[in-house]
């Protein structure tokens, strides 16, 4: 399929052609821009949804209620799922993700699940161009489910409008830890599975240590997803800080810039490991096996002798990564 023919596709919110611009965009390569390019003009309509949290809280229980929730509001929604990928295979088990595109497709919701192919902070490489698909197609939500890897699945703050944190009873310790790493980016903390003992502790504990951002008061929720029950009260936080946002231009100057470092930061890696790649590919790099030096001594030398980078920067001992 040509590229134009993708472009209409999406303009026309065609899913089938959705889901094969989706496809093109997880390669990462210059078809990938060009149709980034030409879809840019068409974005900037959705509201973008960053749920994380760690594991076994309910996330996309929560996912399914709400996005069949906001679509029984005429809204229009869709949703990026990101797995952990095999650090091996770089496969994903996806089998639950099937179940759940299968029972929310029935709602006119777009679900895909996607690997994070490794990458650290929660989402993968492209996400960010998968989100540009989706909202130049008419969205009025993208809802983003981060890998779910704990307080390490803070990348998202840089993407989403309106990041959720979604939390439950009885995690113990993890409170404490999540404490110094996602509380610092919540607009909305979620305590999932009020049925449970203790669930008004925890959602108390939540309340006590949130604090005012930029002129924003995070919202503390409790839901329970078994009855449905604390939806309504979720709904408006989203939308009170859906206003809020539209009204900050100070945060959307600050989410651009993070927009380009990121597009920065993934070209750069792919322009390095296109590089080198063929030191792992070839074998190349046995023929610097010397057990008596350093592997980062070794792998200075590399850099060294075959990067254009190297020979137009200064390199002074170091690689920063």
């Amino acid at each position: 399929m040509d590229t134009r023919s993708i472009i209409e596709g999406i303009a026309s919110h065609d899913p089938r052609i959705i889901a094969r611009a989706i496809s093109i965009i997880e390669e990462d390569n210059e078809r990938s821009y060009e149709i980034i390019r030409a879809i840019y003009g068409m974005t900037g309509h959705a509201h973008i949804l960053g749920i994380t949290g760690p594991p076994g809280v309910g996330k996309s229980t929560m996912i399914g209620i709400l996005s069949r929730k906001l679509t029984e509001m005429g809204k229009k929604v869709s949703i990026l799922a990101v797995d952990a990928s095999s650090p091996f295979s770089g496969g994903t088990i996806l089998g639950n993700r099937i179940r759940m595109q299968d029972t929310l497709s029935k709602y006119g919701i777009y679900m895909r699940s996607v690997s994070n192919r490794g990458m650290t902070g929660g989402l993968s490489r492209s996400t960010w161009n998968m989100v540009k698909i989706l909202d130049a197609a008419g969205n009025d939500f993208i809802i983003i489910e981060t890998v779910g890897a704990g307080q390490s699945d803070i990348d998202i703050v840089y993407l989403a409008d309106t990041v959720i944190v979604t939390l439950a009873p009885g995690l113990g310790d993890s409170i404490q830890a999540i404490k110094s790493g996602m509380m610092e980016i919540g607009d909305i903390f979620v305590i999932n599975k009020m049925d449970r003992e203790d669930s008004f502790f925890a959602l108390k504990d939540i309340m006590d240590n949130v604090y005012e951002r930029n002129g924003w008061m995070p919202r503390v929720v409790g839901t329970n997803s078994l009855k449905g029950e604390g939806y309504g009260e979720l709904i408006r936080a989203i939308e009170e800080h859906r206003v809020f946002t539209e009204k900050n231009d100070g945060k959307k100057k600050i989410r651009y810039r993070e927009e380009v470092r990121l597009a920065l930061s993934r070209i750069i890696d792919r322009s390095v490991w296109r590089e080198f790649g063929r030191f792992l590919e070839n074998g190349e790099i046995d023929g610097y096996y010397d057990e008596h030096v350093d592997p980062n001594t070794v792998a200075m030398e590399i850099f060294r002798e075959n990067s254009a980078f190297a020979h137009s920067h200064s390199v002074e001992g170091r690689v920063e990564s």
